[in-house]
């Protein structure tokens, strides 16, 4: 209502036609209107002797309350300064203290207390002639114990102006409250003229027609918003059905493809291709079945090709590194070819081996160099130093100790020298994984410690061996709570899901010390007919337990990523 009269007795009149125009169609005197409680508020502010003009630029005639008494004063002082009441402790305190100190001193004290600074700066507040207020505290606090003496003088100068002032104070603050009635007086004049205009001018049984109207109108309301809460949450639940479908019906899609293709080429085999026994025949239905099925399970449920790759660009320091060595690059266990593409755009010459059939005909389709076999024979026929990259991800939790051994030490054997070697594999330190998750992977053996891998590639010569650990827990999954305990419990749950341990094979100067020094060793014990030095029976021993892991073959029915190629990145 923004209505205006240019007198107020234009506004009595027209307030006079409406009351009679209203007592002829109802026959009853107009109800009461609300100005009567805004009137109330008005005179209740207009009387509260603790308030001040503008609490945010006050006059020091104010804040010192001269015509009031202190109860009064130090209400005033409170509110303005801390921005609260004041509590029955400073009531009692300052009382006692404003006989021998006056006003001055007691404002002055509150302006320099830390609560007042900080709610003055808040409200950006302003007291003018503050700083010459304080001026007495602050150089007393800076003299120290000569402060101390200086003190009690101080209170009495305080309190000397204090009375000295006293007459000009109680005629400044009569003049500012003489100001603040008059603005009060006509600001209350408009708002309960308006008031009333705006409550003539509306009909109460309009008013209640609309009230009721608007009921009805709320209660249809509710009934059709539960009615489309119930219809979205169905909705829902079949969008997160129909989503969990399309997710699967790739991977499902292939596995069929893959099964189709396996049947055939055992229904219809090549041109020379022979199968001598039923029994093998079947073991190879059954076993490339099962590689459909891996492959499908991946699809399923390793993530997708965008999340996939912006993992495998957290490897960018290891294949830029190994780029000095060369560009021929090993991917053990290459599964579906991501690192395989990465590596390829990166400007190398990648070559993957699998036991997989399934992933292997996958990555031809992708037109990817792929060998189908064992990943551990096929490294035995690479020549030394041939290599700047040897990679498995995910696939080190699939493999014998023994397996394992072979492929760190062939893997040292085939890089060249600055080359690198990134073994990545579930991280058992978080308990989730260790316990749990490592486990939705039913060829999964055993979770292995960074502990573990890191010795057994310092073990094999590598050096600077390091472990990196990814893919933690969002926040949102943690324990709140910022207590020692429950950050340790986070760690131990929500810490990262992956480890890779990358190692570097070592310079040539190295490897040629270690010649010089064992050829040496060698010739001392040929000279002296002694035997060879201790030092020497331990490579003895870890060669034997090499070969005999070398000719270890695992069976053929052992699932896929019992052996080296089957894990996937």
């Amino acid at each position: 209502m923004t209505k205006t009269f240019d007198d107020i007795d234009s506004l009595i009149g027209r307030l006079k036609a409406v009351a009679r125009q209203h007592e002829r169609q109802h026959g009853t005197q107009p109800p009461p209107f609300a100005y009567r409680d805004r009137l109330g508020e008005l005179l209740d502010e207009r009387h509260d002797p603790a308030k001040v003009s503008d609490p945010n630029h006050p006059a020091l005639e104010e804040l010192v309350a001269a015509s009031h008494r202190d109860e009064v004063f130090l209400q005033r002082v409170y509110r303005v300064l801390m921005d609260r009441e004041v509590d029955q402790e400073g009531m009692s305190h300052y009382l006692s203290v404003l006989p021998r100190t006056g006003r001055l001193y007691v404002l002055a004290e509150l302006l320099c207390a830390d609560e007042a600074q900080a709610s003055l700066a808040q409200r950006g507040a302003v007291i003018p002639r503050r700083g010459m207020l304080t001026l007495p505290f602050r150089i007393v606090g800076r003299l120290g114990p000569l402060g101390r003496v200086l003190r009690p003088l101080m209170r009495l100068s305080y309190r000397i102006v204090g009375v000295l002032l006293r007459p000009r104070f109680k005629l400044l603050e009569r003049i500012f409250e003489l100001e603040d009635n008059e603005r009060q007086r006509g600001a209350m004049m408009r708002d309960v003229l308006l008031e009333l205009d705006g409550e003539l001018q509306r009909q109460e049984h309009r008013l209640g027609q609309q009230a009721e109207q608007a009921q009805q109108h709320t209660s249809n309301l509710e009934q059709h918003t539960k009615t489309l809460e119930q219809h979205a949450r169905q909705s829902s639940e079949f969008a997160e059905r129909l989503s969990e479908q399309e997710r699967h019906q790739p991977a499902l899609w292939s596995a069929l493809q893959h099964h189709r293709r396996a049947v055939e080429r055992l229904v219809n085999p090549a041109a020379g291709e022979q199968i001598e026994l039923e029994e093998a025949q079947c073991q190879q239905l059954d076993q490339q079945l099962f590689d459909a099925y891996y492959l499908a399970f991946e699809d399923a449920c390793r993530g997708s090709e965008a999340q996939i790759r912006r993992h495998l660009d957290n490897y960018q320091p290891q294949w830029e590194a190994a780029r000095q060595a060369g560009t021929r690059a090993l991917d053990v266990g290459c599964g579906r070819g991501e690192w395989l593409a990465l590596l390829t755009e990166q400007g190398f010459e990648p070559h993957g081996v699998d036991l997989n059939i399934a992933m292997i005909e996958h990555c031809r389709e992708r037109g990817f160099d792929v060998t189908h076999a064992d990943a551990v024979s096929v490294m035995r026929t690479q020549p030394e130093n041939s290599h700047a990259l040897v990679s498995a991800f995910h696939l080190i939790e699939h493999l014998p100790f023994d397996v394992l051994y072979s492929l760190v030490d062939q893997a040292n054997r085939i890089l060249a020298p600055g080359g690198v070697l990134i073994l990545e594999t579930p991280n058992p330190e978080n308990l989730l994984v260790g316990s749990h998750t490592f486990y939705h992977d039913p060829t999964h053996r055993n979770p292995i410690t960074p502990t573990a891998i890191s010795f057994l590639l310092t073990y094999l010569g590598f050096s600077d061996v390091e472990v990196r650990r990814f893919n933690p827990y969002p926040e949102e999954a943690k324990v709140p709570g910022d207590d020692p305990l429950t950050a340790r419990v986070n760690g131990h749950l929500c810490g990262p899901q992956d480890f890779a341990v990358i190692g570097r094979k070592a310079a040539p100067q190295l490897d040629d010390t270690r010649a010089e020094y064992t050829q040496a060793e060698e010739t001392t014990a040929e000279e002296t007919h002694a035997e060879p030095p201790q030092a020497e029976a331990a490579p003895t021993k870890a060669a034997s337990t090499k070969a005999r892991s070398v000719k270890k073959t695992p069976a053929k029915k052992t699932p896929a990523k019992d052996s080296p190629e089957e894990g996937t990145q």
